[in-house]
């Protein structure tokens, strides 16, 4: 039976659960690699590809051969040895390449070396034997230099020499040192050499040796027992490190010193960290004291777990937690006392900022929101005085501002869906599944979603408090000062005037006048109530959607008119459409209408304006008029005696735009 190659070994390996198959197979496998010094020489050095710290290899001979250098044949361990620095190992398959990165290969002339070595240290074990001695004497020496027994290649962590597995600890080896989480009150202790360094609410230490990492967090949770703390971790454990499985079921841990005070409880599990060639072991220790809850995880691989578990045990009998007074009710919320030292400054969020850590409580909410909306409040009543004609400019200045205020808007309810223990990804989750169900099930879905959405975030925001003391976001937010409380209050009057106006607009948008002699249908099909609107002269009507107001000509615009004097009305919809009347009154009646009609058509139409179609012409009562389409602009004049009727809609892309857009010019009529 033919052996499988390296490539097929890699092939299964990768569609499996670990590499660790793949891995041994290559140490073992030979490749062709090119070399400076000749084939037959001794002391091979590699040559890499031009202008890359790269070695390219392959079991294929056709693979690398293609520049005509020298090549070697070595075997995947041999060429792990003779890599310098930090080279990478590029291994060229049948379709495709396999990199192996400088770490990884660094680690893999580790793993060969430490295995050297056991089976060095296995043949003198063997040696000192008298059976072994007797062999020794009676082989040659020349032969027993000639012919070194070749160690197999065995995948394995480097490790120090350790004491025997299953005899007794050495404490005073370990050189333990204490270490103590102050606002938490966690003491336990770690071997001097760990490296440790800081995490969100506790430490992580890590033995470079063997690989382990221990963590140790805790939190202020009074009303949390120990049945709940497991369910929680438990359930953390699960989602976010979904390559461990479970192995046992839980079991109680004690303390020295622990009594009725602190009790404990362990689980066991097993699994491959991505990455890594080897199996791991991990134990989670939860440890909770009145007021305190702790979560202790030791992991390390299989071997190195099986052989430290004495230790590992040493360690968690000597948790100490120190009772601490549990946190006040909730009043604003909680700001920790108890745990931390309130002259110390905190790292709070602001009113502004792109860090989406930490939390804000209910107050601090609705006083920053009054700060984010601030902005586009001003800039609402501002830009119609900076920009009555509404141009490009102003409604990108819109735009962004519009994007910027979502943004912030995100953040705060970001940082209060922290503040009640909850993850920011389930606003995103809950928007998603609205805008899909909007696309499925059409606007119905969408408005229902959307307005569940406001009310939850609303009763998230007002009613429910945040969780006393830290949670899995951080710190408690401080007491919340009385600017903040003046703040929401603001925020909140606001609400209440915005709603009572918006109610008003409602109410004079669907109230009909006794001259309404139509309506038109919006775009969504719902019947709207439409204005009849008389020029100031009384010689026209049109029926406009909303109120228009009057426009200030400009000053460039009545010296290019000359005598002629002109009056402008127009009205912005809530669909981005304009619509707008302009009354020319051009002195005296002109000799050629059809002619005045052509000049003000060119000066309606901007430069990128391309007619639709040709113009039209019209007669109303006997007076000439006409009809202009050019793209999403709609115009309608009509000349009577020395006065212009100039009716233009400006329509967004959908076709409902356009069709609101054609009721409106078509609506102009003439009273004489």
């Amino acid at each position: 039976m033919m052996s499988e190659t390296f490539e097929q070994v890699l092939t299964a390996a990768q569609a499996g659960e670990s590499l660790n198959p793949a891995w041994s197979k290559f140490v073992k496998t030979t490749f062709f690699v090119p070399v400076l010094a000749p084939a037959g020489g001794a002391g091979h050095t590699l040559r890499a590809l031009a202008g890359k710290p790269t070695i390219r290899i392959s079991e294929v001979r056709a693979q690398v051969d293609g520049d005509g250098g020298v090549l070697a044949a070595l075997s995947g361990a041999d060429v792990v040895r003779l890599v310098q620095g930090d080279a990478d190992i590029e291994v060229v398959l049948s379709d495709r390449s396999f990199d192996i990165t400088g770490q990884r290969v660094a680690w893999l002339r580790k793993s060969i070396e430490a295995s050297l070595a056991k089976a060095a240290q296995a043949r003198a074990a063997a040696a000192a034997t008298p059976a072994a001695a007797t062999a020794a004497a009676s082989t040659p020496p020349a032969a027993t230099a000639a012919a070194p027994a070749r160690a197999a290649v065995v995948l394995d962590k480097p490790a120090p020499v350790r004491r025997a597995a299953g005899g007794p600890l050495d404490v005073a080896a370990l050189k333990p040192r204490n270490v103590t989480i102050e606002k938490i009150g966690l003491q336990f202790f770690v071997p001097a050499e760990w490296r440790e360094s800081p995490m969100s609410n506790g430490l992580r230490f890590h033995d470079d040796s063997t690989g382990t990492v221990l963590e140790a967090v805790g939190y202020v949770r009074p009303d949390v027992s120990l049945n709940k703390w497991v369910e929680t971790r438990l359930a953390v454990v699960k989602h976010e490190m979904r390559y461990l499985k479970q192995a046992g079921e839980a079991y109680a841990i004690d303390g020295a010193e622990w009594g009725d005070r602190v009790t404990g409880r362990a689980i066991e599990f097993t699994g491959t960290v991505p990455g890594d060639a080897f199996e791991s072991r991990c134990l989670v220790a939860f440890v909770r004291a009145e007021g305190i809850v702790v979560a202790i995880t030791i992991r390390a691989p299989a071997d190195d777990f099986e052989h430290n578990r004495a230790m590992y045990k040493w360690f968690l009998a000597r948790v100490e937690l120190d009772e601490m007074a549990a946190p006040e009710p909730y009043s604003a919320p909680a700001s920790g006392r108890g745990y931390a030292d309130l002259d110390q400054p905190r790292d709070e969020p602001g009113v502004f900022g792109f860090s989406m850590q930490g939390r804000i409580g209910r107050l601090r909410a609705l006083a920053y929101s009054l700060m984010v909306f601030m902005p586009m409040i001003v800039l609402a009543v501002v830009l119609p005085i900076l920009s009555p004609k509404g141009k490009f400019g102003a409604m990108w200045l819109v735009g962004v501002g519009v994007l910027v205020s979502m943004f912030f808007c995100l953040r705060l309810m970001v940082l209060r869906m922290h503040d009640v223990n909850l993850s920011g990804k389930w606003i995103l989750g809950f928007m998603l599944a609205v805008g899909a169900g909007g696309a499925a099930g059409g606007p119905n879905f969408t408005t229902i979603g959307s307005i569940i959405f406001w009310l939850g975030l609303m009763i998230i925001y007002c009613f429910i408090p945040g969780t006393d003391g830290d949670n899995e976001f951080g710190e408690a937010p401080g007491p919340d000062s009385t600017l903040v409380k003046v703040g929401a209050g603001l925020f909140i009057v606001a609400q209440v005037f915005s709603l009572v106006g918006q109610s008003k607009m409602r109410n004079m948008d669907t109230r009909k006048g006794p001259d309404v002699p139509s309506t038109s249908t919006s775009g969504r099909g719902t019947p709207v109530a439409n204005k009849v609107w008389t020029s100031p002269d009384g010689g026209m009507t049109i029926e406009f959607p909303i109120k228009p107001d009057e426009e200030i000509v400009r000053t460039h615009v009545r010296e290019r008119m000359g005598a002629a004097t002109m009056r402008q009305f127009s009205a912005w919809s809530t669909n981005s459409e304009n619509y707008r009347i302009q009354v020319l009154d051009i002195g005296l009646p002109p000799l050629d209408p059809d002619k005045t009609m052509v000049d003000l058509q060119a000066a309606l139409l901007a430069h990128n304006d391309v007619l639709t179609v040709p113009p039209t012409a019209l007669v109303f009562k006997g007076y000439p008029g006409r009809d202009i389409k050019a793209g999403r602009r709609l115009i309608r004049m009509a000349v009577v005696g020395s006065t212009v009727y100039i009716a233009t809609a400006d329509a967004n892309a959908t076709a409902e735009s356009m069709q609101r857009a054609s009721a409106f010019v078509e609506s102009l009529a003439l009273t004489q």
